[in-house]
């Protein structure tokens, strides 16, 4: 049996394996988040920080990107603030998105936790 930093550790290395974080990355962990029954915190704080990176490694929230950010959200029962405030920081921090992505994080940051 492993321990959770173990596991946290082996995520890590396996998303980081060949140095570039990228959109594949990206979904293999909303691919994790989709098949837990439950998010500890550790695994979503590296989920949150590795995500914030490779949306915002160009600058850009493309339409590739966004889908991929309307399936992580589409992983649980309930939005979780850590990803109302992924949407948020990147509603700010984004310096180019597509055209209606204000307008869906602002519907998505509207929804009750």
């Amino acid at each position: 049996m492993f321990s959770l930093a173990e596991c946290i550790a082996a995520i890590r290395q396996s998303i980081e394996q060949d140095g570039a974080l990228d959109i594949d990355d990206a979904m293999f962990l909303i691919h994790l988040l989709g098949e837990a029954d439950e998010v500890c915190s550790e695994f979503d704080e590296l989920f949150m920080q590795l995500m914030r990176h490779v949306f915002l490694k160009d600058g850009k929230i493309d339409l590739q990107e966004q889908t991929a950010l309307v399936e992580m959200l589409g992983t649980g029962e309930t939005i979780r603030e850590s990803q109302k405030k992924l949407l948020h920081d990147l509603q700010i921090e984004a310096k180019e998105v597509t055209p209606g992505f204000k307008k869906w994080c602002d519907a998505v940051l509207s929804i009750p936790s």
